[in-house]
């Protein structure tokens, strides 16, 4: 239990991708594929055996996507297993095998992790390692399943200029399959824009504070909408302003945010009929610093993008 196989991902797999090439209404698909990563991971089949002799065996399916999650709070730590698609990225020095670890990013399907294009220009290197399963980096005794993936090739959003943060948006092609469990699975795509959306939550390992040192530990956050705040954001990085098309602005009335270390993590919202999955909606991408009440960030808008993420899932699954 708890493990997809490989023939039904393949299955899963050549679905979607199918219905992109053809060109057809991807959503009733991308929802299949929700389904089929939950049931892949929550349910069980199981026998029944009956008291009488000879009798046939019954199978019911045990569902373990009971629907309990705790109240985020601000800047709390995650509980095991909580955000099983949450990805962190960073650079792995193969002469002494030290690693700087300063992205966070989602796992979307199999082989793709979703991040912020900016993460592929950090001064402490490439990413070239992704470790999925983990909850904190401090001890190994903690209920958590970390593992290191290559990257074998990072995919950069075609519009995005380094120089700025508009189309701040990437994929990481991994080294090889992820297996679904408990621990690792992916986040659902979203269904809708988010923009009518009230709260988020944000996840990471960044800093705790402005120029604070980076969590050991994955953290958790309950965030607002901001509507359309940003737009009075005046940096170098936005040249034209806030774009609410390919963005969304997000903050909290307290000292409640994302931080440096968090970018291209995930922003979150809670599967409407699955209470054990999630839909990233956002990804980390900009703020004028950290925590401060009523100073919102700027979030890359994912459902913005599904036309490139599709295509290149297309070509590299």
């Amino acid at each position: 239990m708890g493990q997809i196989t490989s023939v039904r991902l393949l299955i899963l797999t050549i679905l979607f991708v199918t219905s992109l090439v053809l060109g057809q209404d991807p959503d009733p698909v991308v929802k299949e594929a929700c389904t089929q990563f939950k049931r892949s991971v929550f349910e069980e089949r199981v026998p029944f055996s009956h008291f009488f002799a000879n009798a046939p065996i019954s199978w019911e399916t045990i569902d373990s996507c009971d629907g309990s999650r705790p109240l985020i709070v601000g800047g709390s730590p995650a509980d095991p297993k909580e955000f099983p698609h949450i990805a962190r990225l960073g650079n792995r020095n193969a002469t002494d095998n030290t690693t700087k670890w300063f992205c966070g990013g989602t796992l979307i399907s199999n082989r793709l992790v979703l991040t912020a294009a900016h993460c592929l220009y950090s001064e402490n290197g490439e990413v070239n390692v992704v470790r999925l399963g983990e909850l904190d980096f401090s001890t190994d005794k903690d209920d958590a399943d970390p593992e290191d993936f290559g990257v074998k090739a990072p995919i950069e959003h075609p519009d995005f200029n380094y120089q700025m943060l508009y189309n701040d948006i990437a994929l990481l092609q991994l080294d090889r399959i992820v297996n679904f469990n408990f621990y690792k699975h992916p986040a659902c795509l979203p269904f809708k824009t988010g923009a009518a959306s009230k709260t988020f939550i944000a996840i990471g390992w960044g800093d705790k504070k402005f120029a604070g040192r980076p969590s050991e530990e994955l953290r958790k956050v309950q965030l607002n909408n901001f509507g359309n705040r940003c737009s009075t954001i005046d940096v170098d990085e936005l040249p034209n302003g806030y774009n609410s098309s390919t963005q969304i602005c997000i903050g909290s009335s307290e000292r409640k945010d994302t931080c440096s270390g968090d970018s291209g993590g995930p922003l979150l919202n809670y599967h409407e009929e699955y209470p054990c999955m999630y839909h990233v909606m956002g990804i980390t991408s900009f703020g004028t610093g950290c925590g401060t009440p009523n100073v919102p960030s700027i979030y890359t808008l994912v459902h913005f993008y599904l036309d490139w993420i599709k295509k290149e899932m297309a070509k590299n699954n």
